[in-house]
Parts: structure tokens; sequence; C-alpha cells
């Protein structure tokens, strides 16, 4: 029973000491981390000890490990001010700041962009990081169709994206995700096809027919015009066949050559006068 027992406590005290370790080795993180960020960033802790921004370094650590010490690394001591304001998304904060620094604070610094970013995953930090304010809006209304649309075109390309829906053409073109989803995957020439033929577009079935196989229309292979005629042409031919009753113009235009012919040859057997 003696045995068993301390058999037990020496299992407790080997747990209780890697907890210390495993603290201690946190504790000197955060104090190695504290004293990166008081030499780069000294102005801005200028009231802080460093005592002080170690503890509140370590909470950062302990909670979300590398990455936090990675995001206060990069963004210095308001990422502390950041993380907690981002409450429950705090991770996604610390995510996006160990990542991209500075330039995720213009999306973790508002609720309204962080959530974004919690909905439609890393399409839309890579969206609003690349582009700025023009990706909220776009976002907002199309979702993650338009956060992939925008992370893979160019800074002209967005902004066409975004002049178009400000326009009301992405309106008048209509099936926008599924449009933007062509954006985001065939990048900046899919952008490029798009905003040269809005106009044709528009046309439901030529529509259609981009979005069945944008490929072809996008390298040049297939010209738009030609689906623009067919998307015209066609249906009204098919409307004139089935609306027609082909009995009735047969025997009309039987009747009109009979009325014709005879015609004629009452015509030629009229006597002619004599003078």
């Amino acid at each position: 029973m003696y045995s068993r027992l301390l058999l037990w406590l020496c299992f407790a005290w080997i747990a209780c000491s890697a907890v210390s370790v495993h603290a201690q080795g946190k504790a000197a993180i955060a104090r190695e981390v504290a004293e990166q960020v008081m030499k780069k960033f000294g102005k801005e802790v200028a009231d802080e000890g460093l005592e002080t921004l170690t503890r509140k370094i370590e909470t950062v650590i302990v909670k979300y490990g590398d990455e936090g010490a990675a995001a206060i690394k990069n963004v210095g001591p308001r990422s502390l001010q950041l993380i907690d304001e981002a409450g429950e998304n705090g991770i996604d904060a610390v995510r996006l700041m160990s990542k991209y620094g500075d330039d995720a604070v213009w999306v973790v610094g508002k609720q309204g962009r962080l959530a974004m970013v919690v909905k439609y995953g890393d399409d839309a930090a890579e969206a609003m990081i690349k582009h700025g304010e023009l990706t909220e809006p776009l976002i907002g209304k199309f979702g993650s169709s338009a956060a992939s649309a925008l992370k893979n075109v160019s800074s002209q390309n967005a902004r066409r994206i975004s002049m178009l829906d400000e326009a009301g053409d992405l309106s008048k073109i209509g099936r926008t995700k599924e449009l933007l989803e062509v954006v985001g995957k065939f990048g900046d020439a899919a952008m490029d096809f798009v905003w040269k033929n809005k106009g044709a577009l528009a046309v439901a079935a030529t529509l259609t027919a981009f979005l069945a196989d944008p490929e072809p229309f996008i390298n040049g292979t297939q010209e738009l015009a030609q689906t623009v005629g067919s998307s015209l042409v066609e249906p009204m031919a098919k409307e004139i066949g089935q609306g027609t009753n082909w009995t009735l113009v047969i025997m009309t235009l039987i009747g009109i050559a009979t009325a014709y012919f005879g015609w004629r040859a009452w015509r030629n057997g009229k006597p002619k006068p004599e003078y």
C-alpha cells in the first residue's frame, strides 16, 4: 500500500515539475518578447514597466502559444489591446497579426471586418488586406464569392468590381455570385473579359453560355458575338416554328399560286383591241 502511495506521489511530483518547467518556459519567452517590444516600441510602453508588460504578454502566450508571441512581436504593445477587444475572436486576431503584422490591424481593429474573416475565412482576410476599404461592402453583399474574386485580382480589377456594383451593372448582369466565382477561379483574365463585355453578358442566354464554360471565352477561342447572335436568332426561329400552322400556310400559298396563274392565263387569253 505504501509503495503504491509512494508511486502516486512520484507521479504527482513529476507532473507538477513538468507544469512548473512549462510555466517557467512561457515566462522566459514572455520576458524575452517584452524586452524586444520595449526596445522596438519604447515610446508606446514608456509607462509600462518590464515586469508588468511581461505578465500581460505571458497571459497571451499561455492562451495562444507561439502565434501570440509572433503577433506581439510584429505589431507591438497595441496588439494586446486588439486581442482583448476581439473577445471570442481573439484567436483569429492573433493569427492575422502573426501572419500579416501591421497590415492586419485595419481588419482586426474593427469587429465587423474581423467577423467577416471568421465567417468567410482566409480569402476574406487576404482580400481586405490586399485591397482595403472597397472590399468590405462587396464581401458583405456577395460573401465568399466576392472574397475569392477580390483575393485573386489586381488593384485595378478590384476597383472595376466595385465600380460595376456601384453602377448597378452586376445586378443587371445577374447571377452575380456565380460570375464572381469565375473571376475567383481565373483571376485578372476573367475580370478583364467581364469588364469589356458587361453589356453582352446582361443578355441572359449569353451569360448562361459564359458561366457554363467560361474558359473558351476568356482565352479567346470562342467569340461572344456568335453566342449573342445565336441567343437572339435561335429562340425566335424556334418560337416561329412552334407557333405556325404549316397546313394553313401551305394551303394559302397554293391558293395564291392558283389565283396568280389563273390571272395570267386569263390575261393571255383576253382578246386584244383592234385599231
